[in-house]
């Protein structure tokens, strides 16, 4: 269980990093009006991905259709908290929308990238030749 907290760690500071070099690029080519939305929609992104790993870690000891239902239901209510940042992005007259959108989906960029490291490395490796 130790490596699953590492992990929630690791990819928790990944979605700060980017999140903070698209800000730092946003900033630096004079998009400084999207940096509040994607800060919201990166926020969301990491919320929603400890919300995910609580439910997994819950559900681990449950019985299989317990756990069936418990994750069933924090999917509604993780989708329940999307709809809310949404609608608060498009409230807020500071908080760009379509921004938001896209700081939401980092949690998403995180996983395709370390998903390229993995098969990178598993590539690299050199199998033994046959003979």
């Amino acid at each position: 269980m130790q490596e699953y907290f590492s992990k929630i760690k690791i990819t928790v500071l990944q979605i700060v990093v980017v999140g903070i070099i698209i800000c730092i690029s946003a900033y630096n080519t004079g998009y400084v009006w999207c940096i509040p939305g994607f800060i919201l929609g990166t926020f969301t992104s990491i919320l929603y991905f400890l919300l995910m790993c609580y439910r997994i870690y819950k559900s681990a000891d449950m019985p299989a259709q317990q756990a069936l239902s418990y994750m069933k239901l924090g999917w509604v209510l993780r989708l329940s908290f999307i709809v809310m940042m949404l609608l608060i992005s498009l409230r807020v007259p500071i908080i760009n929308f379509g921004a938001s959108v896209i700081g939401m989906f980092t949690l998403q960029m995180v996983m395709l990238l370390n998903a390229l490291v993995l098969i990178t490395k598993s590539f690299l490796v050199t199998s033994p030749k046959k003979d």
